[in-house]
């Protein structure tokens, strides 16, 4: 921008000993062409959206729910507020299936986490592979071996940890939630918008799952109605979430312009799970 004000007052110091009639058209010339590339630069700001995966944390304990001081929850209680709270499946069966577990699994599990949380990757996997070959059910290793892969940018290797940790736990949500994500990178929208069903289907109150459906339907499916709902859905219960609030907004605007009705608001208390403190699923 400085160059190109510099240019136009050199020109400009040109021109005054020429016709001023001339100056002045060529000076209108060049100010619609900055308001030009002004107007460009916000349409193409306004367009943005996030992508769907720098939404979603990084890393996410897939197994266990973490406690406040990012330990692995034991307490019973606490497992089974926290399933009935976010009325999760996945979690439902959790302690189950951990009852067998021994603590020095858990313990290399949670060491995984922090590598992870460490960016040290390949060291990270390693120790996944170690716990899944003393507890090969713990579905939630393989899924998180499959954000290691997307790290580093090996998609195919990121869908196969998938289909592995589904084989194991065919209900474990966010399985699919990053299937979804893995998809619509990919332009399978209509896979992806699956995915993300199927992750909704099991925890309804999958926060993720919610906006990235939302997202998918409103800029890769063009379905305005329903990315409305999805938005709300998600806002209901992460009621301070600003950046998702304009989003809904820009939604609005999109479907009023169309000549669509807006639905009504939902009620402030449609889910007493938005008063509950979040646990560390992610």
């Amino acid at each position: 921008m400085t160059l190109l004000t510099t240019c136009i007052n050199r020109l400009g110091f040109k021109l005054q000993a020429q016709s001023a009639s001339v100056y002045s058209m060529i000076m209108v010339l060049l100010l619609v062409l900055l308001q030009g590339c002004s107007n460009t630069s916000e349409n193409e700001h306004g367009s943005e959206k996030q992508t769907p995966e720098s939404l979603s944390k990084e890393l996410t304990d897939l197994v266990d729910v973490f406690t406040e001081n990012a330990q692995l929850s034991t307490d019973e209680n606490a497992m089974l507020a926290a399933s009935q709270s976010k009325r999760n499946r996945y979690l439902e069966q959790k302690q189950a299936r951990l009852a067998t577990v021994p603590a020095h699994v858990i313990a290399k599990y949670q060491q995984a986490l922090t590598l992870m949380t460490n960016k040290e990757w390949l060291k990270a996997e390693l120790l996944f592979d170690q716990v899944l070959k003393a507890q090969p059910q713990l579905s939630g290793a393989y899924v998180n071996k499959a954000l290691i892969a997307i790290q580093q940018k090996d998609f195919s290797r990121a869908n196969q940890q998938l289909k592995e940790a589904l084989a194991v736990n065919p209900i474990n949500p966010y399985a699919y939630e990053i299937k979804g994500r893995l998809a619509r990178l990919s332009g399978h929208f209509e896979q992806a918008e699956k995915s993300y069903l199927k992750a909704l289907e099991i925890w309804p109150e999958y926060p993720e799952a919610q906006v990235n459906l939302a997202i998918l339907l409103e800029l890769y499916r063009g379905r305005l109605l329903d990315a409305h709902k999805y938005y709300s859905s998600y806002l209901a219960l992460q009621t301070d979430d600003q950046q998702v609030q304009r989003w809904l907004a820009g939604v609005e605007i999109k479907i009023k312009r169309a000549g669509l009705v807006l639905p009504e608001k939902p009620d402030n208390n449609l889910s007493s799970s938005a008063q509950h403190t979040k646990s560390g699923e992610g």
